[in-house]
């Protein structure tokens, strides 16, 4: 209901934008001086209301601004807002460019003011609004809590004071007390072990970690547990250092808060990544058919051996595939065996080292995005072996598809061992998007033409 009443606030605040910017370009400012007359009738910005609209919500929407929060800062959502109005001002006035349409530079300016001034007013209007219907029982969020010392106390007792965050707390739960007691006069509703199922039988809404004592790894593993039950999870910590990125830090009852779920990518989002992944690949194939006959050739005249490398990696879901490379080692060099990470190393063929060294090895696995099997970009795809050591939390590299370049390939590539450096998938799958492949794609050119971490 919430989100509704926000996104239709911000279409009516943004349509009424561009009538007053309309109205004051032609009213207010056509007797300024300087000011050169104003010869576009009202129809031609009115036809832009529909596009217009449907870009800002799309922005506010990968930017957060319509998640139902507690406790937000008026002033971050405000700084986001900003940000938000201010991206879709750029694309409509790159828009405009490509089609040579000579828009006026006062009425773009009086928009961007006129609609940072509506947006802001109204959503602080519905957030007051929120705030006040919580305080009287609607739209409560029930809550558990994980621990059962000071910090523990503290979130609780924040909470029970500010009633116009809507918590309704449901119990505790921790390692230390026996079943059937209370702690801080909450139920205690079982060890930390039993949480998933927990979550699910009160049908909890949020999980805070008020817990210091608790490892990171614990945390995670509890959180991957728990996919599927819809609940959202939050650190009691302005320390806490999480991997996942995209950490949101908010204040419940002036309470530091990290959250650790974030939004998952959207139809659109995957879509527009299929579709680019398609093309480019089928683009890149068709451009690099004369190696397809050059490379075959030079393997085979430099060492026995098949001219294909193949494997079986674990890819999106677990599922296995097979990826292709151009052979570089000697063929009786074990498949398993540890990568190459010095220049010199005697398993490399002659042909190979340069393969490598260009990254063009890594060619035929455009035929493996074009099977639907990889992405362009992605998390590496690991043997199976690796993957079966996974912690649960580690699992959740899995839910994208593997690609042939990503984060840590530009950071670093073969610098930074695969195994151990996990940070940077999670980093990409957190804030996965059209824009970040992009970026990587670029920097990976760069990285390729310098040759660094290639070996």
């Amino acid at each position: 209901m919430l989100r509704a009443l926000l996104i239709v606030s911000d279409v009516l605040m943004t349509s009424a934008s561009v009538i007053i910017t309309y109205w004051i370009r032609v009213r207010v400012l056509a007797g300024v001086p300087f000011v050169t007359p104003f010869m576009h009738d009202i129809t031609v910005y009115l036809k832009t209301i529909p596009f217009i609209c449907l870009l800002l919500v799309a922005i506010f929407h990968t930017k957060g601004l319509y998640k139902v929060k507690r406790g937000i800062s008026g002033m971050g959502e405000f700084l986001e807002i900003v940000r938000g109005i201010t991206f879709g001002v750029v694309i409509v006035m790159a828009a405009s460019f490509l089609r040579k349409f000579d828009y006026s530079r006062l009425i773009v300016l009086n928009f961007w003011l006129c609609n940072i001034v509506l947006v802001g007013s109204s959503r602080a209007l519905i957030r007051h609004l929120q705030k006040r219907l919580m305080a009287k029982g609607y739209g409560k969020s029930s809550v558990i809590v994980v621990g059962s010392g000071e910090t523990a106390k503290l979130v609780i007792d924040r909470m029970r004071r500010a009633k116009n965050l809507g918590y309704q707390l449901i119990g505790v739960v921790d390692d230390g007390p026996a079943e059937g007691g209370r702690i801080f006069g909450l139920p205690f509703l079982g060890q930390t072990d039993r949480l998933p199922e927990i979550v699910c039988k009160h049908k909890a809404d949020e999980v805070f970690f008020a817990k210091p004592s608790m490892s990171h790894q614990k945390i995670l593993n509890l959180v991957a547990r728990c996919e599927g039950t819809n609940a959202a999870f939050r650190i009691v910590s302005d320390l806490f250092e999480i991997i996942t990125s995209r950490t949101q830090i908010d204040n419940v009852a002036d309470t530091p808060i990290i959250e650790l779920t974030g939004p998952k990518a959207g139809a659109l989002r995957r879509i527009s990544k299929t579709v680019m992944d398609y093309v480019i690949a089928t683009v890149l194939l068709i451009l690099s058919l004369p190696l397809w006959i050059i490379i075959p050739l030079a393997i085979k005249l430099d060492s026995d051996g098949p001219v294909l490398f193949k494997q079986t990696r674990v890819g999106k879901n677990g599922k296995r595939f097979v990826i292709y490379k151009f052979r570089t080692m000697f063929k009786d060099v074990d498949a398993f065996d540890y990568a190459p990470t010095e220049k010199n190393d005697k398993r490399i063929t002659r042909i190979g080292r340069i393969l490598r060294r260009m990254s063009i090895d890594e060619l035929p696995q455009l035929i493996n995005v074009i099977k639907g099997e990889m992405s362009l970009v992605g998390p590496r795809p690991e043997m199976p072996f690796i993957v079966e050591k996974y912690d649960e939390w580690q699992k959740k590299r899995l839910d994208v598809k593997p690609g042939i370049t990503g984060l840590w390939q530009v950071l670093g590539r073969k610098d930074l061992p695969l195994a151990q450096n996990l940070q940077y998938d999670f980093y990409y799958i957190k804030n996965r998007s059209v824009l970040l492949d992009i970026v990587i794609l670029v920097k990976t050119i760069k990285v390729v033409i310098l040759g660094r971490g290639a070996y």
